[in-house]
């Protein structure tokens, strides 16, 4: 096991990690390797609300983009089953031909990357790709955004600059140009062969689809693959840190982080090619390593299509069935566009999946017919609703009226506010997914079907709430009357509660006020706008305030992903504010505990105390968890093989999906 130090640096990276936590058909071949499985052809659309600003892999973070991206373009180190299958515990290697290898201390992981995998000009996906394409995360002011993982984990030296923020001594692979790494085994016959080939190829590719060669505005290498310069001392750092032997791709890390196999399956981490890398120029460049390939260019405010990649094999994908040949976008449509079409079932909308929540005024009136209900899923989206009472506030500074607050806290109420396709209550900060992680039935991978009747599941033609939405909690405003009288606080209680406003959150906060008033509580409810986070983590808020509003996603799901980053003081309190610990908890045997979960090797192990010390930490009164949000998502009846991921944030999985 790491001594102190080493889990104290852990636990400093950890918040850092979280910190950020923030489709008609085609005539182009089949993949090769193997024909088409069952259910294979046809085209799939996807309807969007938004507009998708980008495809950078370096650059997604969460949401739709992303849970399309990694299952139709890119492709990471490791990957979680179609539909979540097999949980937490379901995460295979996708590129790697495993979930990696750590040294004994933790802080050296090693990935060994699979035979078969091509680009879509057909030269395989080596190594140094997927290096360089870590190497891009280090580029934070050509390709802002993304997740921070490669730049807070890696064994890279970093110094603060004058505004206080911490800079790795690697800037990226535009300014700090990386060794190419040869290939293995090449003689400059069979590269100058292969070269010649994968340029004819290329050529063929580009005028099947209309995509223009890019112009190369200043990475690693130019078109023809020599360096653009030298490896400067940062890139040094970064080679030593990130570094290839034939197929065997090696990271250092700064610290021990068990959890490494469920990070490098984010986008960060996938690969990509030198030679067509147009940085920050390129927001919506596609080129292709997953099996599909974007057909022409992306069209902001309209979309693309995503036809087949010929040089996908399917033999050498554990995770993609990749069943339709086309998967045709289409974004910025209104949401009552959406639920129009997708309700009225025409073709081609009936082998269309929405991409938007549909709010809950439109509601009732889909779920009043069955046939549009039967289509209706009402997956969890890992987000957290969770309150944080202020330890610097005299008054929550009093562990009795914490208890008694925590009590007085009416969840259903919050919850009905909402609608209970909404949400559901919970006394947990971490999400359902990630709580109870153990794998589900074999075969039970299906579209939401203990939550909606599916086609897999014929139940009642209507939605119904959850189990976990008939939640039991314990106390209620007597019982923490109760508490209030016993610990002799004088009636009443004043508190005053920060919260983001929207007309439903008004709805759902004073229906809690209305819980904590009856208790005793005298409670002031104080509705912020969008610079609610700036006000909240600002250094007089803890004087103002008595309660904070939050919310939290976990980008990997782990409870290292959630509990550093909102209750380790350690890393959050300053001078200049809270950080995401918002509530000021810094309680000394909860920092222990967290420090030993950082380092347990033991998955099982692992999952189990973070579940103890998020109930040890509600207990204190360090969080009253309200609820985790829902999605409510419409398909056409077209639609087969349907299921959500709870690992890509509850929406559609792409990986095994058809159209009929």
């Amino acid at each position: 096991m790491a001594g102190p130090a080493a889990r104290a640096a852990y636990a400093l990276v950890a918040v850092l990690l979280v910190a950020s936590g923030c489709t008609g058909g085609g005539s182009d071949p089949g993949p090769s390797g193997s024909a088409g499985p069952s259910g294979s052809g046809g085209a799939l659309r996807l309807l969007s609300d938004k507009t998708i600003s980008l495809w950078d892999p370096q650059r997604l973070s969460t949401g739709p983009e992303a849970a399309i991206a990694v299952r139709t373009f890119t492709r990471t180190l490791t990957g979680y089953q179609p539909g979540g299958a097999g949980g937490v515990g379901g995460l295979v290697g996708d590129l790697a031909t495993d979930i990696g290898t750590p040294s004994d201390d933790g802080r050296v992981w090693s990935f060994t990357l699979r035979s078969g995998p091509a680009w879509e000009d057909g030269q395989p996906v080596t190594c140094d790709d997927v290096r360089y394409g870590i190497s891009r995360a280090f580029a934070r002011d050509q390709l802002p955004g993304g997740a921070p993982y490669p730049v807070t984990l890696l064994d890279i030296a970093s110094t603060v600059d004058r505004t206080g923020r911490e800079v790795p001594d690697y800037p990226g692979p535009y300014a700090a140009p990386l060794t190419p790494v040869p290939t293995a085994g090449a003689s400059p016959s069979a590269t100058a062969q292969g070269t010649a080939t994968s340029t004819a190829t290329s050529t063929a590719t580009a005028t099947a689809t209309s995509t223009p060669t890019p112009t190369v505005t200043g990475p690693a290498t130019d078109l023809s693959g020599e360096p653009t310069g030298p490896p400067s001392s940062g890139a040094a750092a970064f080679e030593k840190a990130v570094s290839c032997a034939g197929a065997v791709l090696t990271i250092r890390l700064k610290v021990p982080v068990p959890d490494f196999p469920q990070i490098v399956a984010l986008p960060a981490f996938a690969p990509f090619r030198a030679d067509r890398d147009r940085g920050g120029a390129g927001p919506h460049d596609v080129f292709s390593c997953g099996p599909y390939r974007l057909d022409g260019a992306w069209e902001v405010g309209a979309g693309g299509r995503f036809v087949r990649n010929p040089a996908w094999d399917r033999a050498s994908d554990p995770l993609r069935q990749a069943l339709p040949d086309v998967i045709d976008i289409r974004e910025s449509i209104p949401v009552d566009t959406i639920i129009q079409r997708l309700s009225e079932d025409k073709a081609p909308d009936n082998i269309a999946v929405g991409l938007a929540d549909l709010p809950a005024a439109r509601l009732a009136s889909l779920l009043a017919d069955p046939a549009i209900a039967a289509r209706l899923s009402n997956p969890s989206s890992g987000t957290v609703e969770l309150l944080q009472p202020n330890l610097k506030s005299p008054t929550m500074s009093v562990p009795a009226i914490r208890q008694a607050f925590a009590l007085a806290t009416d969840r259903t109420a919050f919850v009905a506010a909402y609608g209970p396709m909404a949400m559901s209550p919970t006394t947990a900060v971490l999400p359902a997914a990630i709580a109870s992680p153990a794998p589900p039935a074999a075969g039970s991978a299906q579209p939401s079907a203990t939550v909606l009747p599916t086609e897999t599941a014929q139940s009642s033609s209507t939605a119904q709430p959850t189990a976990t939405q008939a939640l039991t909690l314990p106390g209620g405003p007597e019982s923490a009357a109760t508490v209030l009288a016993a610990a002799g606080v004088t009636l009443p209680v004043r508190v005053r509660v920060a919260y983001r406003s929207s007309p439903v959150a008004d709805l759902a906060y004073a229906a809690l006020a209305a819980g904590w008033e009856r208790a005793g509580f005298e409670v002031v409810l104080d509705g912020l706008g969008e610079e609610y986070y700036d006000t909240v983590s600002a250094p007089q808020a803890s004087e103002r305030y008595d309660v904070f509003r939050t919310a939290w996603f976990a980008d990997y799901p782990s409870g290292s992903a959630v509990i550093p980053a909102l209750f380790d003081g350690r890393m959050n309190l300053t001078d200049q504010g809270t950080g995401q610990d918002l509530g000021s908890f810094n309680d000394e045997a909860v920092n222990a505990a967290i420090d030993a979960a950082l380092v347990l090797a033991d998955p099982g192990a692992r999952a189990a105390a973070w579940n103890a010390i998020d109930a040890q930490i509600a207990s204190l009164g360090g969080h009253v968890a309200l609820a985790e949000r829902r999605r409510v998502l419409l398909r056409g009846s077209g639609v087969a093989a349907y299921a959500e991921n709870p690992f890509l944030g509850g929406w559609v999985d792409l990986a095994a999906i058809s159209v009929r």
